[in-house]
């Protein structure tokens, strides 16, 4: 935009009549692009968009995560448990216990 200064000199130079519009001109084509260069700038506001939407999908994730770890961890303890009865039932002093027990 052009400061008051600036118009008084165009005024001074080319006139009041003829300098109108030059001045319009300028200050047209300032103001347009100005608003497009606006347009294309992230603000802050964007930003602190941006960085809540990144928090609740980093917070998603992480519970999604959470949940598989928990899944995973009693899949394992199942495992461990199986392991452990295939061992006592193979095993011949479980054979001869349980002969016992009878």
């Amino acid at each position: 935009m052009l400061t008051f200064e600036q118009i008084k000199a165009i005024e001074n130079a080319l006139g009041p009549d003829a300098a109108r519009p030059v001045v319009e001109a300028i200050q047209t084509t300032d103001s347009r692009v100005m608003s497009s260069l606006l347009a294309e700038v992230a603000t802050k506001a964007d930003f602190a968009v941006l960085r809540g939407e990144f928090r609740e999908e980093q917070a998603k994730l992480r519970g999604e995560m959470n949940a598989r770890f928990a899944k995973l961890e009693n899949m394992v303890k199942v495992l461990i448990g199986l392991t452990a009865l295939a061992v006592a039932f193979f095993s011949p002093v479980a054979e001869k216990l349980i002969g016992f027990a009878k």
